[in-house]
């Protein structure tokens, strides 16, 4: 998903291996946050695949502008299939379901998925291969289908774009460290109530 000159990009996918690429891209889709987008790329991956998905869906964890690792969570939920974030590890591929390693921060746990699947891997899962010079060569003249809104099943253009995003990036800056903590004893009850109690104070709900 992106403004024509990302099929560029797309071209070198070919000098790595992949067998087809798709470009998503309409001006209506500019201004996106992760909501459309993700509605979006769901919208894509339906009419690329017509109508049956494909077994597995990877997506990276998340980007390095928006930072958030939201895309891949809510394509699954558009799509209506499964999925396990912070993917470490590939364990075992079978023909009807994927055993993963997902990173919990604290610990690593092994899933097990039936297909269709997504995935949301980790930076260093995998090295990429090199580009081949041979299939860059052979895949030179290959066409990259273009999907645009009037390509898609839903062609309201509330869901895509700025129009379709409920949030809106209004400032990026660096956050100010704040160390400042505070510990609190008691029952369950006791600190649940203060907690929610110092929500109301900072005005969160």
């Amino acid at each position: 998903m992106g403004p024509p000159p990302a099929q560029e990009v797309l071209k070198e996918t070919f000098m790595m291996g992949a067998d087809e690429a798709y470009l998503i891209t309409d001006r209506k889709f500019g201004g996106a946050d992760v909501l459309a987008t993700s509605y979006t790329i769901a919208g894509g991956i339906k009419k690329a695949s017509e109508g049956k998905l494909p077994d597995l869906i990877v997506c990276g964890k998340q980007t390095t502008d928006g930072d958030t690792a939201q895309v891949g969570p809510e394509l699954s939920e558009f799509l209506g299939i499964p999925m396990v974030p912070n993917v470490t590890k590939i364990v075992e591929v079978k023909d009807a379901s994927i055993v993963v390693e997902m990173d919990l921060g604290h610990c690593v746990e092994v899933v097990e998925m039936t297909y269709p699947c997504l995935i949301t891997v980790e930076k260093g899962i995998y090295t990429p291969r090199l580009p081949s010079y041979k299939l860059q060569k052979a895949t030179a003249d290959k066409k990259i289908p273009w999907f645009t809104l009037n390509d898609f099943e839903d062609k309201n253009e509330k869901n895509y774009g700025l129009n379709g995003s409920p949030t809106q990036v209004k400032r990026i800056f660096n956050p100010e460290p704040n160390t400042d903590r505070e510990t609190w004893e008691g029952t369950t009850d006791e600190v649940a109530e203060k907690l929610f109690q110092k929500l109301i104070d900072l005005k969160i709900v």
